[in-house]
């Protein structure tokens, strides 16, 4: 008889431990910075064609969580109708650091012309991403639009 008490108290006490786990509160998981990217529509011709400075704003709500190892903005493509309606074509590779303040920040990216066409000063089409990784991998955010080339 007081073995089955000194059991069924073992085991009142052991559920109750588990069910004060299970109730209690997890920790909240830090909420990931918003990210906003446009392009603002300017670009400016380098070399003669042979690049294009892209510029891109962008805002960050608030900073990373330690986390993040990787935070960039890459324009990765510019795409533009030359001479006898060949298409000049371009890619860039960099990434810029973001600062997450809640202000917006205007960054440059170069794009190099890689299709045997310079570019020229006129319209041209532009798309790129905001990349944010961490351990588990990466999130893109993409942005694309038209640009006008000085």
């Amino acid at each position: 008889m007081v073995k089955n008490f000194a059991r069924i108290l073992l085991i009142s006490a052991l559920g109750t431990a588990l069910g004060t786990v299970a109730v209690a509160p997890t920790a909240v998981a830090q909420e990931p910075p918003v990210i906003t990217a446009s392009l603002t529509g300017n670009a400016t011709l380098v070399a003669k064609g042979a690049a294009v400075d892209v510029e891109v704003v962008y805002s960050c709500s608030s900073e990373f969580p330690e986390t993040i190892s990787v935070a960039g903005v890459n324009v990765f493509n510019v795409t533009q109708r030359v001479s006898g309606g060949r298409i000049a074509t371009g890619s860039g590779t960099s990434t810029e650091q973001l600062v997450c303040d809640g202000a917006e920040h205007l960054v440059t990216d170069r794009v190099v012309a890689d299709g045997g066409l310079a570019f020229k000063k006129g319209d041209a089409v532009a798309r790129g991403t905001v990349q944010v990784c961490d351990q588990l991998g990466c999130t893109f955010f993409p942005f694309s639009g038209s640009i006008r080339i000085r």
